[in-house]
């Protein structure tokens, strides 16, 4: 009897080795897994990185100085390390400038000293859909249909001008009917 237990006595300890193996090879190749998937992971966040955070606020000012006003105010609501970046008076100062260029008429608000460059340009942009308003239309003989187009002219100094023989607005000395009132910015 004795040799019959001792048998299964050592059966049954190859059998525990067998599934203490097994188990060592699971714990094994979880932890294998674990680390791979650890590491696809950290690839995934490397890849998906921030770019304002990759290459730093100055290359991204380069980057946003070169787009258009439209994708520049998109680029506001990424985050707030993007807000202040592109809300950044380098990239809007060269925005008023373009918008500017060749207007007759830029809002008094929109000179404000110490107003932010984007605050300007959108006061601009606000200020520019205005339509005519009526009094305007009415003084105007040509939406009346009673005369040909009116033409002013707005000089680089501040002044305004109208063509000869122009009575309507009061720009010309003499026979005044209805003077305009012009406002200048200071």
């Amino acid at each position: 009897m004795e040799l019959q237990e001792m048998e299964e006595k050592l059966q049954n300890r190859d059998v525990l080795l067998e599934v203490k193996k097994k188990n060592k090879r699971k714990r094994r190749k979880k932890k294998r897994n674990r680390e791979k998937r650890k590491e696809k992971i950290e690839e995934e966040e490397d890849l998906s990185q921030d770019p304002l955070e990759v290459f730093g606020r100055d290359i991204i000012l380069m980057i946003l100085k070169n787009l258009d006003a439209r994708s520049v105010a998109l680029s506001l609501l990424v985050s707030r390390a993007w807000h202040g970046v592109a809300s950044s008076d380098s990239i809007w100062s060269a925005k008023c400038e373009e918008l500017w260029l060749g207007k007759a008429h830029i809002p008094c608000l929109a000179l404000v000293q110490g107003l932010p460059k984007l605050a300007a340009y959108s006061l601009s942009i606000m200020d520019g859909k205005r339509v005519v308003p009526e009094y305007w239309r009415n003084l105007d003989p040509y939406w009346k249909g009673t005369s040909p187009l009116m033409h002013r002219y707005f000089h680089t100094d501040g002044s305004q001008t109208a063509d000869p023989g122009d009575k309507e607005t009061g720009l010309e000395l003499g026979n005044v009917q209805r003077p305009l009132l012009l406002l200048q910015c200071s």
